[in-house]
């Protein structure tokens, strides 16, 4: 990476009891290099040619490399972290118990531990998480080929979009009841 400052880039996570899916947001990335080390860090490093992007974050308990699997996108990595102890939800992400501005819950893919069985799977159109390379194979030769952006992948991100626009719409409807009901 040239010598240019570093930032760090977004990081969304969700969890269920044995799996962790998280969310590298970096658009157009050349070269990122995602490690596990010990099954208790992630270290992240990459640039999308004018901003480097980096970090290293303790994670809150162990986690199985040999059966966690990653893809890359031209928007964003995609991390499927088996759990080493299946169990209980974590009660944040990271170790250390900071609250990082960069990490931020993937509300797309959220849910309560007792609703578990109703959530929502991450997935790609096409794509299922046990088709993902291993992350003991991922290295910094892996570069997604930017110049291979599909229709499917502009539909599944104007259908992120609209699917965030309706949550939004039905969001302000409830707060406009809650408020007829409270003036009433």
């Amino acid at each position: 990476m040239s010598s240019e400052k570093t930032q760090y880039p977004l990081i969304k996570w969700a969890q269920r009891k044995d799996r962790l899916f998280i969310t590298i947001s970096v658009v157009h990335t050349k070269k990122p290099i995602v490690d596990l080390t010990d099954g208790k860090r992630i270290k992240y490093q990459g640039t999308d040619g004018k901003i480097n992007y980096a970090f290293d974050l303790e994670l809150f308990d162990e986690i199985s490399k040999e059966d966690s699997k990653y893809t890359l996108d031209t928007r964003n990595i995609f991390l499927n972290l088996k759990k080493k102890n299946s169990g209980p939800y974590w009660p944040r992400l990271n170790k250390d118990g900071i609250k990082y501005h960069w990490i931020e819950i993937d509300w797309m893919y959220f849910s309560e531990e007792d609703e578990e069985d109703e959530a929502t799977q991450p997935s790609k159109p096409g794509l299922d998480f046990d088709d993902m390379p291993d992350m003991g194979e991922m290295d910094e030769d892996d570069e997604p080929n930017l110049d291979d952006k599909n229709e499917e992948d502009i539909k599944e991100e104007s259908t992120k979009e609209e699917n965030k626009e309706e949550a939004k719409k039905e969001e302000n409807k409830n707060e406009e009841k809650k408020d007829e009901t409270k003036k009433e």
